[in-house]
């Protein structure tokens, strides 16, 4: 990803539509209106979320981040194809299933890449559950057959995959580490081996921030030895809402369902972990 000004290699914070719904927590939702100049005045460079939003983003004077999902070749270049024609810098990507033999993943990873070339825009294929990327040891092979393949970092969904916790970090660490150097953008969320999404308010899982701290750090560095004047690394905190079962809810005395942590709160800690990271870097 580049800006078209000749800047130093820069750290861009994105906010994500998706963790923008239901917030704030325990008052009436922001509308998507509402949600941007809040991302705006918290000074967030951008937001990501699917083409059809790209427009009002982008209005609004934030850059625009494309996210989705694709199945199969076709759909690989209508989303890739939406996504550059919306404005978007860049698109993440959920590609395929994760149930594709090595030949029918490596179809798909070929198809992003020559889609990506052909519509002009960087396309990261996100490691998530559930996708041709979801099992670390499957995507190092990936790597090793097609080694120009760029990741959107989302550790998360390895950490509890490989039982880090369990196993130990270092082990996981040593494994993960031809994703980290393949790493152009981030989804910036902590889990602690079991759940996908903790509260990082939290002491218990300090530990467990301390990891992902790590992580992100060194696949940012990574990054930095082969930037170049103009180029951008984009981190997006990204927290789910109670809705889709990310965010952990208790039911009250009241018997309504309520999110513990202040997930709003959350995200600009992230940010500004994100922040203080790249900061470590430069000096």
């Amino acid at each position: 990803m580049r800006d078209p000004m000749t800047a130093p290699p820069q750290l861009l914070v994105y906010a994500h539509s998706w963790g923008l719904l239901e917030l704030p927590r325990g008052r009436p939702a922001w509308s998507f209106e509402e949600a941007l100049g809040q991302v705006a005045a918290a000074g967030f460079h951008g937001v990501q979320a699917e083409p059809e939003r790209g427009r009002k983003i982008l209005g609004a004077g934030l850059r625009f981040a494309a996210g989705g999902r694709a199945q199969d070749i076709a759909g690989i270049d209508a989303l890739v194809s939406r996504s550059a024609d919306a404005g978007a810098h860049c698109l993440t990507m959920h590609l395929g299933w994760g149930d594709e033999d090595d030949e029918a993943a490596d179809r798909l990873v070929d198809a992003t890449l020559d889609a990506a070339q052909r519509h002009s825009i960087p396309v990261l294929i996100e490691t998530h559950r559930a996708t041709i990327a979801q099992d670390l040891w499957r995507t190092n092979r990936i790597i090793e057959r097609i080694p120009q393949i760029r990741f959107n970092g989302d550790y998360s969904h390895y950490y509890v995959a490989q039982e880090v916790p369990y196993r130990g970090f270092a082990a996981f660490r040593q494994q993960i580490q031809p994703v980290l150097e393949r790493t152009a953008f981030f989804h910036g969320r902590v889990s602690n081996g079991q759940c996908i999404q903790v509260s990082i308010a939290d002491p218990v899982q300090q530990p467990h921030l301390e990891n992902f701290r790590e992580l992100w750090r060194s696949a940012m560095q990574h990054w930095r030895q082969h930037a170049g004047p103009g180029d951008v690394l984009p981190f997006v905190p990204e927290l789910g809402p109670p809705s889709a079962g990310y965010a952990i809810t208790l039911l009250d005395e009241s018997g309504a369902r309520r999110e513990l942590a202040d997930r709003w709160g959350e995200t600009l800690q992230l940010k500004a972990i994100a922040e203080e990271l790249w900061r470590s870097l430069e000096q």
